[in-house]
């Protein structure tokens, strides 16, 4: 028997945009796109299940229905659709178009009468008819050959399921929210009759119209009984023009799927609707040296166990075998190395003994700088943006050949103003200083971590125990749902605010009643401290080879969009810095005996690169003259001499200047600084009249990155901004805030990452000095003892003119034993 299937678009928009509602997902545009994915997913699954011969989407069109003339306080009581949900309805009816399936809105009627007419027109044809919804309305309408499916509980409705879920048999489902009413319609319903007794009702009188006959209390609401049967009853002769062929499955336009799906950043389903193209590999017995010289650049890609694969030209590679070839390939001065993942290659190339030098391409690195809002890409997702193509997993002869297809398209890409000098004078040579950091790694003192560790189990217990006195009894203190319980139902605490699964207990929550409450307090301390021996104690211990006592973190170069670097395996960069136990787990990092730490850490940068920017004078001007520039600022604001700002004036200017680096405004000044929001209004306002070359600033940036589409750094340096002029007002402001940062940001990155090429350079793997870490704004190195002030004078001076900007760079050094030591 083939298959007819009717999907209820406006059911699965809804419940597809509220599924991500507290999380929602985004592209790289800032554009919430939960809805469509959403519905992506649902149409996808339910036709790769069902598998239907005939199929239609049905959405309600906009403007008012039968149901509002008749009864205007119908679906009243909904709210308008959601900002951020409206934008994405057309491009759910662009996609479904592209999947080859019909879609259907009928101005007048609602989804469900439509539902309902293509429903009943084909029922009995020797068809199967499913209806895809939630809405429980549609049970009305299941009987022989025709069911309904919910696609969120994965449940089939046929005549006993509506019988067993709602008491009635289809027929009567308009007849029981007649009586008891539907509030999610706002169907009035007869009062004083609910589900209960509205099903003894219809059980004893068998219809509504028998019990307006019979039936004292609903004969006395008559007029309204039949009311809400009009509203709950679905139509069936609406005209709809649709026979069953237009409703055959076309083949998909994979073209507008992909262009949709690469859009809202859907890699995976982009990625499944690319065409497939196969990477051409033709191996070659004999590698070539003169024509690899005269080509300039080959496709690398080292495979342990056998060989060096390299490729000069399209499909040809040659397994390279014999180290010596292998190195007079790899340590050519000259040649363009080309290759996915460079770093990686770079450390295989160290462990099998040799060298990398001359230009390196990374593709993937190369992609990120095209597009920096894409992050993390693989080879098979470079090859899709680059190329709009599908590929398979490559092989590392493959990958050899692939490279330098990539390499020749992605080479346009990055002719945008300044990236291809940004590519070739600062992201690619940093390549081989982040694989050697990485091989040097960081040593950390085993035993001090394991003494930590037990101190802060002890703390953790003694805070459990005061705890528990607090709240007079024991409980799960790591459970959310039992704290909530104890805080606001035993406690009695106010903003007890209600979820699906209890009270919130979110550090937001939690941090407002702080001030309050000693147990708030407590559960705080307790949960920072826990979070601490999960993410570094334990898992540094673990990460530490045992032979050698350090750990090899990995520095991700293209993990951020403005340009700086991060961590992982461990993330470095979010140990706190100022709490004790923060400087406690940075002294577990530690020096080789004979050796010391050096910490090189810049002084203010992003405010420096902000005064260089913006060309303010004023803020210029206390940098050149070394002041201290919070207190400068809150000098400026407040009215005052800067002998007569008090540490709050200053924490206060302190606040502003580093959000209006990350394009803060009022609200996020009120919020942080715990200000009225029309006094952080009035500060903003004086801060921009003071520092007016700031405020120029700014709104020169917002305009140009209107005009152009992006933003830039001082290397020139490029952060796409698409969402700025978004109707989504959320979008827009999102996309305001980072055009702002990121300049500054991705500027003080440049100028760390300039500091780290001209530090290799001088310090090199022979001077007893290794740069062994790069967090935020902070360089760390390893130096033999006999070598540290030499090496300390170098590591100042590359810094402080890695790059000539209107203020002067500062940099704070450390020398210890340990990194908090150095810090």
């Amino acid at each position: 028997m083939k298959r007819l299937l009717l999907i209820d678009g406006h059911s699965v928009i809804y419940r597809s945009f509220f599924a991500f509602v507290r999380n929602p997902l985004r592209n790289s545009k800032g554009s919430n796109t939960s809805a469509v994915y959403g519905f992506a997913q649902t149409l996808k699954k339910l036709l790769d299940e069902m598998k239907p011969d005939y199929c239609a989407v049905v959405y309600d069109a906009p403007g008012r229905t039968f149901r509002d003339e008749k009864f205007s306080e119908y679906k009243m009581q909904r709210p308008p659709a959601p900002e951020e949900l409206t934008p994405q309805m057309p491009i759910v009816k662009e996609m479904v178009r592209a999947w080859g399936i019909a879609g259907f809105e009928v101005h007048g009627v609602e989804a469900d009468d439509v539902l309902a007419t293509l429903a009943r027109r084909f029922q009995g044809r020797d068809l199967s008819v499913t209806i895809a919804t939630s809405d429980k309305d549609m049970l009305q309408l299941v009987g022989s050959g025709l069911n309904v499916y919910d696609p969120w509980k994965e449940k089939r409705y046929e005549l006993e399921d509506v019988k067993e879920k709602l008491g009635v048999e289809p027929r009567l489902v308009p007849d029981l929210l007649a009586l008891a009413g539907d509030s999610s319609d706002n169907i009035p319903g007869v009062p004083g009759v609910g589900p209960k007794r509205a099903r003894e009702i219809l059980t004893r009188w068998g219809s509504l119209r028998e019990a307006l006959t019979h039936d004292e209390r609903v004969r006395e609401h008559a007029a309204v009984a039949r009311l809400s049967l009009e509203l709950a009853q679905v139509r069936a002769d609406v005209d709809v023009a649709a026979d069953l062929e237009s409703l055959t499955p076309r083949s998909p336009d994979a073209a507008a799927l992909q262009a949709i799906f690469t859009e809202m950043d859907f890699r995976g389903m982009a990625a499944q609707v690319a065409p497939q193209v196969e990477v051409e590999v033709k191996v070659q017995g004999r590698l070539d040296l003169g024509a690899l010289k005269r080509a300039g650049k080959l496709g690398m890609c080292l495979e342990p166990g056998r060989g060096l694969w390299v490729s000069s030209e399209a499909e040809a590679v040659t397994l390279v075998e014999d180290p010596g070839i292998q190195r007079a390939v790899l340590s050519d001065p000259v040649l363009l190395k080309v290759g996915f993942d460079l770093k990686e290659q770079v450390k295989a190339v160290h462990q099998a003994g040799l060298d990398v030098a001359g230009p390196l391409f990374d593709v993937g690195v190369a992609a990120w700088l095209s597009d920096p809002n894409r992050r993390g890409l693989t080879p098979e997702e470079v090859t899709l943006q680059v190329l709009g193509s599908h590929v398979a997993p490559l092989s590392c002869q493959a990958r050899a050949v692939h490279a330098l297809t990539l390499c020749g398209a992605l080479g346009p890409q990055l002719l945008a103003p300044g990236l291809a000098t940004v590519a070739r004078e600062l992201e690619m040579p940093l390549v081989p200083i982040l694989a050697a950091m990485e091989e040097r790694g960081i040593k950390v003192d085993i035993a001090g971590l394991s003494r930590l560790e037990v101190q802060l189990m002890t703390d953790l217990k003694a805070i459990e125990r005061h705890v528990y006195q607090l709240a007079g009894h024991e409980f799960s203190i790591g459970s959310p749902k039992q704290f909530g319980v104890v805080l606001f139902e035993e406690l009695k605490l106010a903003h007890g605010k209600r979820t699906k699964t209890g009270y919130s207990t979110s550090v937001d929550v939690l941090n407002e009643l702080a001030p309050k409450s000693e147990v708030v307090r407590e559960v705080l301390r307790y949960r920072e401290l826990t979070k601490l021996c999960n993410t570094y104690l334990e898992p540094l211990r673990l990460a530490a080879s045992e032979k050698t006592h350090r750990v090899h973190a990995t520095f991700n170069q293209t993990g951020t969009a403005t340009g700086r670097l991060s961590s992982s395996d461990p993330n470095l960069q979010n140990i706190p810095i100022r709490t004790k136990l923060g400087k406690q787990i940075r002294s577990a990092f530690i020096a080789e005996h004979g050796s010391v730490l050096i910490s090189a850490d810049y002084s203010q940068i992003e405010l420096r690169v902000l005064a260089h920017l913006s060309g303010d004078e004023q803020l210029a001007e206390a940098f050149r003259r070394g002041e201290d520039i919070h207190a400068r600022t809150a000098a400026a604001i407040l009215n005052k001499d800067i002998g007569d700002v008090k540490p709050e004036d200053r924490r206060l200017a302190k606040v502003v200047n580093y959000g209006l680096v990350y394009g803060m405004g009022d609200y996020g000044l009120s919020s942080r600084a715990e200000i009225p929001i029309e006094q952080a209004r009035a500060f903003l306002d004086e801060y921009m009249a003071r520092f007016s070359g700031v405020a120029e600033w700014r709104e020169k940036t917002i305009e140009e990155a209107k005009q152009s589409g992006f933003v830039q750094t001082i290397s020139g340096r490029v952060r796409p901004t698409p969402g700025i002029s978004d109707r989504n007002r959320a979008v827009a402001e999102a996309t305001k805030r980072y055009a702002l940062n990121a300049p500054v940001q991705g500027s003080a990155a440049d100028i760390i990452k300039s500091a780290m090429l001209g530090l290799e350079e001088r310090l090199g793997t022979k001077s007893g000095t290794g740069m062994i870490l790069q967090v935020h704004d902070e360089l760390v190195f390893e130096v033999l003892e006999a070598k540290q002030d030499a090496a300390h004078d170098v590591i100042r001076y590359e810094m402080e003119h890695a790059w000539k900007l209107d203020v002067p760079l500062v940099v704070e050094t450390g020398v210890g034993c340990s990194w908090g030591e150095a810090h």
